[in-house]
């Protein structure tokens, strides 16, 4: 693959925010977009965790705005920068936070960026990180999304994608980081393993030992209609030597261009070094979606709920407006 694909896969990549961002200014190797969503979520009969809800609805709406630009240095060599914000309808403080702040250099499909962004394992996470209540793969800092405080760096090998990022705390011995790659086959086939670990303990937690660590494996297929895809980690979460293991299995079929249905299996399970296993999340989601166009979609997601301490079930009813 020419080194100019390769550059623009990469920063691509980088500043992906909505893709129907509008192009607000593009002239002489320079671009500025703006986007963003709108999203309605309402959650009945049950909370995410299984709590039942006194009321009608847990809303969980929730908006982002996101800026994006790009500006060419020399043949083959960008600067690119991305802000995103959200705000969400139930927060107390009901104030804007940041999701992602950063800026970096694009040289010829190796990229170097710095500022709240992904961690290097999100990449094969996002793999099975598809329905309303998914997302599992991310226990410990270091393999966490939108952090803060991230050094990166992200190539493109033709079909190789490979990631490292350091996460800098102001606070002694409490750094974390992450390695990780993709190899994409010609068959619709995506590999992908990681590892991440943090460089302390959880904070204020004097019995444990062990730093969290995670290692992350997984892979997807995906053929016309058809997208399937399963992550499976295990390591430690640093607090108290407790172990986990989280596993992740998502399958999306588009039934026509507008019409989406999905079945989701999700699990994640602490292990403590003395006691019986507790599982956190262990869940069967079943998702309808529909695409009135390019902007608006509607959906429903039912979340039959059975970790440890959940009474009900959950079903979410969304609306998001993507511009």
């Amino acid at each position: 693959m020419k080194k100019s694909v390769l550059a623009t896969a990469v920063l691509a990549t980088l500043v992906s925010g909505s893709t129907l961002a509008a192009t607000v200014y593009k002239a002489d190797g320079t671009e500025f977009k703006v986007g963003g969503r709108v999203e309605f979520r309402g959650d009945f009969n049950a909370e995410t965790n299984g709590q039942e809800i006194d009321g009608t609805m847990s809303d969980q709406t929730r908006a982002r705005l996101n800026l994006k630009g790009s500006s060419e240095i020399s043949d083959g060599v960008k600067a690119f920068a991305f802000y995103e914000v959200e705000q969400k309808a139930n927060d107390s403080d009901e104030k804007m936070k940041n999701r992602y702040m950063y800026a970096g250099v694009d040289m010829h499909g190796n990229a170097l960026s710095f500022g709240a962004q992904d961690m290097a394992s999100v990449q094969i996470s996002k793999f099975s990180d598809i329905g309303a209540f998914t997302g599992l793969q991310k226990p410990i800092a270091a393999s966490k999304d939108h952090t803060e405080g991230v050094i990166a760096y992200r190539g493109d090998f033709d079909a190789l994608n490979v990631q490292a990022t350091y996460k800098a705390e102001s606070t002694d011995d409490s750094d974390s980081y992450g390695v990780s790659g993709t190899y994409s086959l010609p068959v619709g086939v995506k590999l992908g393993l990681a590892y991440s670990a943090d460089q302390d303990k959880v904070a204020g937690n004097a019995t444990s030992t062990d730093k969290g660590n995670q290692i992350l494996a997984g892979i997807s297929y995906s053929m016309d209609a058809l997208y399937l895809a399963a992550t499976y980690s295990t390591g430690d979460t640093g607090n108290g030597d407790d172990e986990f293991d989280i596993m992740e299995f998502a399958a999306a079929y588009d039934i026509t261009d507008q019409v989406q249905v999905q079945a989701i299996y999700g699990k994640d399970t602490t292990k403590p070094e003395t006691g019986a296993d507790v599982d956190n999340e262990d869940f069967v989601e079943l998702g309808g979606y529909y695409k009135f166009n390019s902007n608006l979609k509607s959906y429903i997601a039912y979340k039959a709920n059975s970790a440890d301490g959940a009474d009900d079930d959950t079903i979410r009813l969304g609306l998001k407006y993507g511009f």
